[in-house]
């Protein structure tokens, strides 16, 4: 049986060259909506990623796509889906609360250092 390329080679994009990595020590700090923003944009680009050659499989052989939608389908009509999006809700909204103490916490610092900062020049004045 004869093997098949997973992609074909009008789907595929050149590696793309990784930044030199700084060690964590001599990394310059970041805000935590820099950190949001930065994660948003690298989640965003996988998904365009994936659905790119999702599209490029699908193009390349209908038939199995087709079938494997059907097969998806039919799993999640089995699947008791409204338990499940309860279950996801009361993590997210259990998971929430803690993430929104440690933001705040975040900010309080980052005032607070900014306050220590703006202190410190006006008594160097």
């Amino acid at each position: 049986m004869a093997s098949r390329k997973k992609s074909t080679p009008a789907l595929e994009s050149p590696p793309a060259e990784a930044p030199p990595r700084t060690p964590k020590s001599e990394a310059p700090a970041r805000s935590p909506e820099r950190f949001i923003e930065d994660k948003l944009l690298e989640v965003r680009g996988n998904t365009q990623v994936c659905l790119d050659e999702l599209a490029g499989h699908a193009r390349a052989n209908p038939h199995q796509a087709m079938l494997s939608a059907l097969g998806v389908g039919y799993l999640l009509r089995m699947l008791p889906t409204a338990r499940l999006l309860r279950v996801v809700a009361r993590l997210a909204f259990a998971l929430l609360k803690p993430a929104v103490l440690i933001y705040g916490i975040s900010k309080l610092w980052e005032v607070s250092q900014k306050n220590a900062s703006q202190t410190d020049s006006r008594q160097d004045l």
